[in-house]
């Protein structure tokens, strides 16, 4: 253990402490009323539609994708992720109401990879990890939606609908595709989506930041408190645990366990409104993982470090 596992300690919550900085900035902000709810859903879309896509475009269209580094971490994410949301689909009856199953479970599977995720594994890692952050992402995309749709609700024929026009998704295969062609990335081009790239990540974490409903937010609710114990705790340890188990160390470690351990995504919340009536539920389950985030992820960053495994 190199260096003490303080040192450990003090080295992964520079990772996670300007991701926290931003998002109470953001909360901050809205409390003095510079960011308001329109700004918020201007930014959310700006940031979904344009700036995300064109990071993970850039990102892969500059690297080619390695088949024998990118594709088995992803799928082996894909894989766990599936296994997991069966287990808690076999849990989850034993801990919420039958009629909250789905919620529970998405709420316990869905990181915010697209925005937080991707921050943390550029904090730890570097501009030089986006590709390969990029291909995971879109793997799990894929997966997420697949699920999200078959937990949430009975119309399966929305999937490829939601799949083919996620932006997200479309950037990083647009820029597989570029890479694959081989074609030259024309300078002005480059320089402008590297302009919206750039903004990608402060704009998501301050719009995540302002649209948290911190005051909504009960330690009391038993249904809330269960989907953030999971979702930080019982399944970034069993997914890492197994991706130990199954040989991954260093890099792919650590992207794995930032994503999976990153808090609950906004989109849980945006389709349990729509698709249940319990949407508060999982607002507050986004507002309480975000919170404890910098504690989980920084304890498991430098229990990993310290035994030499990132």
């Amino acid at each position: 253990m190199n260096g003490g596992f303080l040192a450990h300690l003090a080295a992964s919550f520079a990772i996670t402490a300007p991701i926290l900085a931003i998002l109470l900035l953001g909360a901050w902000f809205r409390r003095r009323r510079w960011i308001d709810d329109g700004f918020v859903a201007a930014g959310n879309r700006l940031m979904f539609n344009a700036c995300m896509p064109s990071l993970l475009f850039l990102a892969t269209a500059s690297q080619p994708v390695r088949s024998d580094a990118d594709l088995p971490l992803a799928a082996f994410g894909v894989t766990a992720t599936f296994v997991v949301v069966l287990l808690l689909w076999l849990v989850a009856p034993l801990l919420v109401e039958r009629e909250k199953r789905g919620l529970f479970v998405h709420s316990a599977y869905r990181s915010n990879m697209g925005m937080i995720g991707i921050a943390l594994c550029l904090n730890a890692y570097g501009e030089d990890v986006l590709a390969r952050v990029g291909v995971f992402v879109a793997a799990m995309i894929l997966s997420y939606n697949v699920l999200a749709v078959l937990v949430l609700t009975r119309r399966r024929e929305d999937v490829l609908r939601n799949l083919g026009r996620n932006p997200l998704l479309l950037g990083v295969l647009g820029g597989i595709a570029w890479q694959g062609l081989g074609l030259p990335l024309p300078g002005i081009l480059a320089d402008s989506l590297d302009y919206l790239a750039r903004m990608a990540l402060p704009l998501a974490l301050l719009c995540i930041g302002a649209s948290l409903r911190w005051r909504t937010l009960r330690f009391d609710h038993p249904d809330v408190v269960w989907a953030a114990l999971f979702k930080m705790l019982v399944v970034p340890v069993t997914v890492t645990t197994a991706a130990i188990l199954f040989g991954f160390r260093g890099e792919d470690l650590g992207i794995l366990f930032l994503m999976v351990a990153a808090p609950t995504a906004m989109v849980a919340f945006v389709m349990a409104r729509e698709l249940t009536p319990h949407g508060e539920l999982a607002a507050e389950t986004v507002a309480l993982t975000t919170l404890v985030m910098p504690l989980t992820i920084t304890l498991g960053l430098a229990i990993l470090s310290a035994a030499a495994l990132v």
